[in-house]
């Protein structure tokens, strides 16, 4: 907590007072850098030797150090050093960009009053401190975390899109106490907006600052003669959580009778209305005169800079634990060859110590000759390789929206491949099926349906029927009763609200509404169009209140009413006196006001029907039940509008108790809810109304071919049960014959388990070993209960695996993070994906394994919270399809061949050792330099490009074929089988090419008292022929493995490798330089491509992978993959000299737009 206070007695005054000395003087000084350049080599060093792989390299390069070491040092040490290195220049690449960006927001300038000088300067942001006073600029970003001390007209606006993504404009004032301090004063709003507006010249924008800084300055003078003090709480990193109080010390008699007159109490509670956070814009308003509450990293924008738990993928999992075993296996050959070359009695060179016990030696010797069998390169071609699989995923043309130009973004590519595995699939329904772009569609008022409001409905030219109706009531001209109902119903809409109004604007004259729901919006557009306009909204001096302004139609003469009319004949001014809100939340489901109209006091309600019944006095109607059901089984949204009178002590006796509550310095949340629920209740019913959210272009398409691809599907929304239903039909997500098992309005665990099974009886048809395509529907009553149990959560779950689709209806958003998880943990193998646009989707979003961030009209808390963005849900399609399927494949390929390639390698040391003629002798069976070039010279080239160039089948064949994406979800291309032929090959591939070169060529003579450089010629030359062999046959074998062979860049690739290596021997073997590196093959390039016995070994050893062609060729035929299915009948086609593709056998592609008749 802190306290801040400034006054013109006294100037600036903050405690603690350290907070003033943070970074270095400088506390709202931003630094994102990881380091100095004085500490970045060392801090890089010790990040990157958190992981294990680096460890074990360093052991490795270690050891090689030591005097008995068969390599040389140098083979082993820089190759790992250029590693290190290369991540540690790409670290600093990383931090200087991130010092290029803190030096653009220190930098910035901002207004601060000069205590000496009374009046404002400029100054840098890196230089406010905390209760630093500051006039912030229109369009100008606020430099730090403000309470607003004053604002002309009483109110600022602010957009947060910067924070989370919100394009409404939030409203923001000054605190009750500042507000009444300052009312009345002189602005001269509208002078300073034409000096500043947009399009003037640079001076005439200069002259409107020295106005606003003037002005300003005499704001500022009256504020520190009042003496403020505010004492704020513990910074908090939550947007909307911003406590405290504030003082005025010293007020003047002026100030004091203000107080008195608005009725404002000092202590006076501030929320987060009264503050501004940093890097928010301001606009609407000239300017703010603020206090500096939060700086530096106290802001709300850096606490929420918090990196979240990185997630890792199943198939980095896969990775680590092959290594381990892979360290395992070398371990175990390592205490072979000590423990038989003890028993065999082998001498040893006389280099190696003779104080250490030769086993020990032994085992080292032999550690560093197979330590390669881990490949140095692996983890770094990995995170390159998953870079170029995001930046696939980043530039597809397919994926970018018509309307924006917005393509995919891969915010973190660490997950691509997991979205080829998806097991099961979590979507939202609002803004991510549907548009999020409500439009009112029906009301009930008093059991009477007042027709259909969709725009069209009454034809090209004609006001919608609903309209017409409701505009033949309020005129008087219907024989019904309904005069009084219909026209408060359009009175509680259009003052039970958050929005804001401009305009009139445009050739027809209409205002333009805009707010945080779009639920608000439509409301107000139908008020409009019936004669109820809300026109204005202001802020009421001293309190936290508004004067809304409402254009109602004059009363009929012979119409009756208990309200006093408002007009003569022409339409008349409604003024309603908002004096508390209590806001809408996700919890409460529910938003209510207080309001003052011609004397009297109206609470007024809006929410959902479920919860605003128990706060009716009487029970809904049976007419206003059928038309809630009805309007659901439309696919409609409903809410309920109710109200009450009450009386003046009621209410100042319940406001006390709510400013207390608002107070409150523990618990304050709580306390807010219980003084809350006093007012709401006993509420009459004024009406229902029923919104339309139309369906995405595209989304029933989509769920239709995700379905076909195995995923299950399913649907989690807060709606009512029967709107959900009729969306996901809608959707095509439950068809007409699918059999469909109801678990909703459970009363607990018992009743759950009894729902569960009924709901399986009814799936499998009462055979429970059998598994059907149907579907489910939960509400959050069967949830919260099947969640509180183990046997109703793991009946869940396997009712989840015997349907294919799900609804679940009235979920909390930690009710849906909870569904994920119970997929999660249930089975750890099952890839979950959650899809979602709002905030209320971040924590579904951040609990799955892969998260998809719709951009959508809620923000992009959901976005900033992803690992993938799109922009509409049917671009899930070939995200999943096309990107996800080829990524598992290719990454899957990519793990196993680059095990396989170190394996079949290091088969040849491991031949060696028992071939030499003093067997476990500990010597090398390749030149070291060779070995040093083959993992990321020779081998890392042709997988990355390979791979990532690869294309088995064109997308338009691939969305035909959802069947295609099953090779990801049973885990075909990386399973313990898969693994087991990969290296079972190496060692087949390995053993031929060491053996027939040792054999043809080579000799297995080795004299114990002779270093290596003067081993046998003849070694040599086989030794550099079987490397020879394995590159061509680890090339061969990935070759084998592409779905593109003949395609330019994979040829391209091959030939590079193929040339790398033949530079590479004769760099060290004709040049000063490689011979010095590697003396003994000093002359043997020449020679091996000369002699005719060496060029029969390199050209004959390499027809023995007709093996591996027939074994592919069987193996396609015997055991299909989707995949081969489909290439087959491609290839039987072009055979056939059809004109079509398969893809004209197949699915029709997605279509853009859904069937017109699918809208609703």
């Amino acid at each position: 907590q802190r306290v801040v206070e400034a006054s013109s007695k006294h100037g600036r005054c903050v405690e603690p007072a350290d907070l003033d000395f943070a970074r270095s003087g400088r506390p709202n000084s931003i630094r994102t850098t990881r380091f100095t350049f004085a500490n970045w080599l060392p801090k890089s060093l010790f990040v990157q030797f958190k992981r294990s792989a680096n460890i074990y390299f360093f052991c490795v390069s270690v050891l090689v150090c030591l005097e008995f070491s068969p390599v040389q040092w140098s083979s082993t040490v820089l190759p790992f050093a250029g590693v290190l290195l290369w991540t540690a220049l790409k670290d600093l690449y990383e931090d200087l960009r991130r010092k290029r960006d803190d030096d653009a927001e220190n930098l910035r300038c901002c207004y601060r009053w000069d205590f000496a000088r009374k009046k404002f300067s400029a100054i840098r942001w890196c230089d406010l401190l905390c209760g630093d006073i500051v006039v912030c600029l229109q369009d100008e970003a606020v430099p730090a975390d403000m309470l607003v001390m004053h604002a002309p007209g009483g109110e600022a606006f602010i957009s947060t899109v910067n924070l989370d993504g919100e394009t409404n404009l939030k409203e923001r004032r000054a605190a009750n106490a500042l507000s009444a301090a300052t009312d009345g004063l002189g602005t001269e709003v509208d002078e300073i907006r034409g000096s500043r507006r947009v399009g003037t010249s640079p001076r005439s924008r200069a002259r409107g600052n020295e106005l606003i800084l003037a002005r300003a300055g005499l704001t500022a003078s009256l504020l520190l003669e009042q003496g403020v003090q505010a004492e704020l709480a513990a910074p908090q990193a939550s947007l909307a959580k911003m406590d405290g109080w504030l003082r005025l010390l010293t007020p003047t008699e002026k100030v004091a009778e203000a107080l008195k007159l608005h009725e404002v109490d000092i202590p006076c509670a501030l929320s987060y209305e009264n503050f501004v956070p940093r890097g928010c814009v301001l606009r609407n308003v000239p300017y703010i005169v603020a206090m500096a509450a939060y700086v530096g990293g106290d802001t709300k924008t850096r606490l929420n800079c918090a990196p979240t738990e990185a997630k890792i993928s199943n198939m980095q999992v896969y990775l680590n634990q092959c290594v381990r075993a892979l360290v395992v296996a070398l371990a175990c050959f390592c205490f072979w060859g000590g423990i038989f070359a003890e028993l065999d009695g082998s001498m040893h060179p006389s280099t190696w110590p003779s104080s250490w016990p030769s086993f020990l030696v032994r085992l080292i010797v032999y550690w560093i000759i197979l330590y390669h069998v881990v490949p140095i390169s692996l983890y770094v071609a990995f995170e390159i390789f998953k870079l170029i699989l995001g930046f696939k995923i980043n530039s597809d043309p397919q994926m970018v929206d018509p309307v924006t130009g917005m393509s995919a973004l891969a915010r973190t590519a660490d997950l691509v491949e997991e979205m080829g595995q998806v097991n099961f699939l979590f979507s939202d329904k609002t803004g991510t099926l549907t548009e999020n772009e409500m439009v009112f569609a029906r009301a009930c008022v008093h059991g009477t349906d007042l027709g259909d409001f969709v725009p069209g409905s009454g034809g090209p030219s004609r006001p919608p029927p609903g309209v017409q109706e409701a505009r033949r009531i309020l005129a008087g001209q219907s024989m019904d009763d309904l005069h009084d109902a219909v026209r408060w119903l359009y009175l509680c809409m259009a003052t039970c609200h958050t929005a804001r109004v401009e305009g009139p604007t445009g050739g027809d004259n209409r205002h333009v509404y805009s707010g945080s729901s779009p639920d608000e919006v439509a409301f107000l557009e139908s008020a409009d169009a019936v004669g109820i306009t809300f026109r204005s909204r202001r802020r009421l001096a001293g309190r936290s209140g508004w004067e809304l302004r409402l254009a109602v139609p004059s009363r009929p003469e012979h119409v009756p009413s208990e309200h006093s009319n408002t007009g003569g004949g022409e339409p008349g001014l409604a003024v309603f006196e908002v004096l508390a809100e209590i806001p809408f939340t996700s919890e409460r489901k529910r938003m209510t006001v207080v309001c003052r109209h011609e004397g009297e006091l109206h609470v007024i309600s809006k929410g959902a029907d479920n919860v605003m019944q128990a706060l009716c006095a009487r029970a809904f109607s049976h007419a206003d039940q059928e038309y809630l059901g009805s309007y659901s089984r439309l696919g409609l949204r409903t809410l309920v509008f109710a109200s009450k009178r009450i009386t003046p002590e009621a209410f100042q006796g319940w406001r006390a108790k709510w400013t207390a509550a608002e107070s409150s310095a523990e618990g304050r949340e709580e306390a807010m809810a219980a003084v809350a629920a006093e007012l709401e209740h006993s509420l009459n019913l004024a009406g229902i109304s029923a919104i339309e959210d139309k369906l995405q272009a595209g989304v029933p398409e989509a769920i239709v071919t995700i379905k076909a691809a195995g995923i299950r599907f399913w649907v989690l929304t807060g709606d009512k049960t029967e709107t959900a239903v009729e969306i996901v039909r809608a959707c095509r997500l439950f068809t007409e014959d699918m059999r469909l098992a109801s678990l909703v309005n459970c009363t607990g665990v018992d009743h759950a388990l009894e729902l569960l099974e009924a709901a399986r009886c009814v799936l499998t048809d009462g055979d429970s070993s059998s598994s059907s395509g149907g579907g489910l529907v939960l509400d959050g009553t069967f949830v919260t209960a099947a969640l509180a149990s183990k046997e109703a959560s793991a009946g869940l779950y396997d009712l989840a695996l015997r349907s294919r689709a799900c609804v679940c209806c009235r979920l909390s958003p930690q009710q849906k993070r909870k569904l994920v998880e119970l997929v999660r943990e249930h089975d750890s193998t099952s890839i979950t994906m959650a899809v979602g646009d709002g905030a209320n989707d971040v924590s579904m979003i951040q609990g799955a394994h892969v998260g998809i961030g719709i951009r959508g009209k809620e923000g992009c808390q959901a976005v900033q919270a992803s690992d993938v963005a799109i922009s509409q849900f049917r671009f899930l399609v070939p995200l999943l399809l096309c990107h996800g399927r080829r990524a598992y494949r290719r990454v899957a390929v990519f793990l196993c061949y680059m095990l396989y390639k170190h394996v079949a390698l290091a088969t040849g040391d491991a031949i060696w050792a028992h071939q030499c003629s003093r067997r476990f002798y500990g010597q090398i069976a390749y030149p070291e330099w060779l070995n040093a070039s083959f993992p990321a010279l020779l081998t890392g080239l042709p997988v990355l490009v390979a791979l990532s160039f690869d294309e088995d089948l064109p997308d338009s064949t691939v969305l035909a074929h959802p069947e295609l994406y099953t090779e990801g979800i049973t885990r075909m291309h990386f399973n313990p089988r898969v693994l087991a032929i990969w290296l079972m090959t190496a060692v087949w591939h390995g053993a031929i090419a060491w053996l027939v070169p040792s054999i043809a060529v080579g000799s297995d003579t080795w004299e114990a008292h002779l270093a290596p450089a003067y081993a046998p010629r003849d070694f040599w030359a086989a030794s550099c022929i079987s490397f020879l062999l394995v590159v061509t046959l680890i090339n061969f074998r990935l070759w084998l493995h592409t779905h593109s062979p003949l395609s330019g860049p994979t040829l391209a690739v091959f030939a590079q490798s193929f040339s790398t290596l033949l530079l590479v021997l004769f760099i060290l073997g004709h040049t000063s330089v490689g011979i010095a590196m590697q003396p003994q093959i000093e002359g043997l390039p020449t020679t091996l491509f000369s002699e005719s016995r060496s060029l029969a070994v390199l050209l004959l050893t390499p027809l023995v992978f007709s093996l591996d062609i027939a074994f592919a060729y069987a193996n396609a035929a015997l055991r299909p993959t989707p995949l081969d299915i489909v290439r087959q009948r491609q290839a039987a086609s072009r055979r056939d000299g059809s004109v079509g593709t398969a893809a004209s056998q197949g699915s029709p592609k997605v279509a853009d737009a859904p069937d017109p008749s699918l809208r609703r």
